[in-house]
């Protein structure tokens, strides 16, 4: 009995120790391994272009004691496992500049999870990729990969995630792909794929997120795309995509976000899209999509973003849509909608941003459509009437708000009024009334306000001054009288005023010189009076100014060569006196001048010669004096010219690039002017020129026509006699027979004796 029990604790210790050999032996083949795998690592470090501070600096070369911890305990991005394999790799923005070619896919057999992201790589994906069969987790996203994606990428059936996006990929997506059944991410965009979407997508059942935005991706969206139930977040925007939007995108009702704005799809907007039930983003903007807004999409009960807008959608705006109470932002801008704005959208509470501008709606604006939270409302150009709602800016939260180009009536409400939250407000275009000085208050927020083209009336506040950052006002084209109030000079940020076409009387403010911002000035077809302020002088980042058509006198200031970057300046119209100054020639970037219908006087300065930008230039109906400078000659042609009714003499100079082609209505009402175009008297040295040529000419013909005529004579005479000598007998002729006549019709019958 003892001696099977010694024979027992024999077996048992030679197990043990058979089983201690096989796991030091299994463990020197791990720590093998895991050495292999860093070595090789070091290699193709060595192959990258790595700044001296790099994270990878702790990647040093192994000593020959190295122990199998040393890569996974101390060097940075590497995780091991417990047999001390690689299975994490993270290099995430490690400023690694360098390609792929050397990277020892076939030594990290156990590498799950693979990160390379935001740095400098480039060159292709290499196909060796599949090797790493193990992979769950794979980012390649953020760096200059160039080439297609490795079809071979369909072979790494474990991986979950796949980002390859915002790199210089092309081709096509593999239909590879669609083997990566357990995929859940795939996110490939903001690169320059192209082609269509192949159907095998389709089969990727587990996929949650689709990101194929950014690309050059054509063609259809595939009906197996329905098969995609999983689908959270979808993606594919400005693209190419064409065709219909399929109705199987009803059965994703998982789908929280779908995009697929800025591509070239056509068709209706499929009912079955009011199925999403758990849609929160629904963007098609920017297609072709036609048709009316399904009256379904009411059943989006927990959608927070709609964006339909730039297509050409037609019909009115489904009364349904006021159903969606948690909506944010609804945006129908630029498409074809008519009918009136239904009452039904002052349920949509929640509202933030309401765009409905470029359409053909009509009637009022409702009262209570502006929700407590609107930040946005733009519904200009439509055909909107009416009078504004009173309580517009109730919540004292409005920041846009955009009317104008409608058939608005009435004054503006004392809600607008105080709206001190506005920062740009259009009202332009419109028909709207009230007193000016009133109708607005003070926006310490406001940066635009356009009121221009209405019957608004009255004289103009200081409260505009108060405004402090305003940087531009449109009141032109109104009913607007009295003076311009000296306190704008104190709107210093104000860089565009308009105030044309109005009734303002007096001077212009000097104080306006203070304005050093102002970029276009426009004071036009006004009754403003006295001289142009030198001040104005101190706007020398002027762009455009014009002051045409009012009351204006005196004589240009040398200040007008401060306005070095001006474009446009038309001062016409007014009563304009003196020389134009040689500072004009500063204004090198004017591509229109117009001085015309003043009193102008004296030479037109050579100075002129500098404007080489102009597009056109008018000094018509003024009293300018002297001969078209030669400085003409260095504009260019093309340019529309007008010199009317001045006091201009001398030659026209038609060899000019600048008169070329030019006719009478250029020159006329010069007297004193003349030379080679139709409608101007010609010019004495063109007389004289003339007369020469004229006496030449004569001499000419008579040297050249009188040798002839004696020639033909002399070859007559001499016919005559040859034809006597022929004719007549050998008898004595009498005298009459001598005489030379001749033959009518051929021979000639016996003479008749009378």
């Amino acid at each position: 009995m003892e001696k099977k029990q010694i024979m027992s604790c024999i077996n048992l210790l030679l197990l043990s120790l058979a089983l201690l050999i096989i796991s030091l032996s299994s463990t020197q083949n791990f720590a093998s391994a895991s050495l292999d795998e860093a070595n090789a690592l070091l290699k193709w470090k060595a192959t990258l272009q790595i700044p001296n501070n790099s994270l990878l600096s702790s990647w040093t070369p192994l000593p020959m004691n190295a122990t199998t911890s040393t890569p996974c305990t101390s060097w940075f991005g590497v995780v091991c496992n417990d047999y001390w394999s690689i299975y994490r790799l993270n290099l995430t923005s490690s400023q690694l500049n360098g390609t792929l070619d050397q990277f020892p896919f076939s030594f990290l057999h156990n590498l799950s999870h693979f990160e390379l992201s935001l740095n400098h790589l480039f060159g292709p994906i290499p196909s060796q990729i599949r090797l790493l069969s193990n992979l769950v987790y794979l980012d390649l996203s953020g760096n200059k990969f160039s080439g297609l994606i490795p079809p071979e990428i369909g072979m790494l059936a474990s991986l979950k995630t796949l980002h390859l996006f915002e790199n210089n990929l092309n081709g096509s997506i593999p239909k590879e792909i669609g083997r990566l059944t357990s995929l859940s991410e795939l996110a490939l965009y903001a690169n320059s794929l192209e082609g269509e979407l192949p159907p095998t997508l389709g089969n990727l059942r587990n996929l949650a997120r689709l990101y194929l935005d950014d690309n050059r991706l054509s063609g259809q969206i595939p009906n197996e795309f329905g098969n995609l139930v999983n689908l959270v977040e979808v993606y594919i925007s400005n693209n190419f995509l064409s065709g219909p939007i399929p109705p199987a995108i009803g059965n994703l009702k998982k789908l929280r976000v779908l995009y697929l704005f800025q591509n070239n799809l056509n068709g209706s907007i499929p009912q079955e899209l009011g199925s999403l039930v758990s849609l929160q983003g629904l963007s098609l903007f920017a297609n072709n999509l036609s048709g009316p807004i399904p009256s379904s999409l009411g059943h989006l009960t927990s959608l927070n973003l709609l964006h339909l807008y730039q297509n050409q959608l037609t019909g009115p705006i489904p009364t349904e849509l006021g159903n969606l109470k948690s909506l944010t932002e609804l945006a129908l801008s630029d498409n074809q909608l008519n009918g009136f704005i239904h009452s039904s959208l002052k349920n949509l509470r929640k509202l933030q941003y309401l765009y409905l501008r470029l359409n053909k709606l009509s009637g009022p604006i409702p009262q209570g459509l502006e929700s407590p939270y609107m930040l946005e409302l733009e519904m200009d150009n439509n055909k909107l009437s009416g009078r504004l709602p009173e309580d517009l800016c109730h919540g004292g939260m409005l920041q846009y708000l955009s009317l104008s180009h409608n058939q608005l009536i009435g004054p503006i409400p004392i809600g607008l009024r105080n709206c001190s939250s506005l920062i740009r407000a259009q009202f332009d275009f419109n028909q709207l009334t009230g007193d000016i000085s009133n109708s607005f208050g003070v926006y310490p927020s406001l940066d635009y306000l356009d009121a221009s083209h209405n019957n608004f009336q009255g004289q103009l506040s200081q409260n505009w001054s108060k405004c402090k950052n305003l940087t531009a006002l449109g009141l032109g084209h109104n009913n607007i009288s009295g003076y311009i109030p000296p306190d704008f000079g104190n709107s210093t940020r104000l860089q565009r005023l308009d105030l044309s076409s109005n009734h303002l009387v007096g001077d212009i403010p000097k104080e306006l010189g203070k304005m050093q911002g102002m970029l276009y000035l426009s004071l036009k077809e006004n009754k403003l009076s006295g001289v142009i302020p030198q001040e104005l002088g101190s706007l020398q980042n002027l762009l455009a100014l014009d002051l045409s058509t009012n009351k204006l006198n005196g004589s240009l200031s040398k200040y007008i060569g401060e306005w070095e970057h001006i474009y446009y300046l038309n001062l016409s119209n007014n009563k304009l006196n003196g020389k134009i100054p040689s500072e004009i020639g500063k204004l090198g970037q004017l591509t229109t001048l117009d001085f015309s219908w003043n009193s102008l006087t004296k030479e037109i300065p050579p100075e002129i010669q500098s404007l080489v930008s102009l597009e056109s230039l008018n000094l018509s109906h003024n009293r300018l004096s002297g001969l078209i400078p030669n400085a003409f000659s260095k504009l260019p042609g093309g340019i529309a010219v007008d010199l009317s009714y001045n006091e201009l003499v001398g030659p026209v100079p038609t060899s000019f690039p600048i008169f070329k082609n030019s006719t009478i209505q250029v020159f006329q009402g010069n007297p004193g002017l003349c030379g080679n175009v139709t409608g101007l008297k010609l010019c004495a040295s063109q007389i004289m020129g003339k007369k020469h040529n004229d006496s030449f000419h004569h001499r000419v013909i008579l040297v050249t026509v009188l040798p002839l005529f004696m020639v033909i004579l002399l070859c007559s005479l001499h016919a005559c006699r040859k034809q006597k000598k022929t004719s007549l007998p050998v008898k004595q002729l009498d005298e009459k027979s001598m005489e030379c006549k001749p033959e009518l019709g051929g021979s000639t019958g016996p003479e008749t004796d009378k």
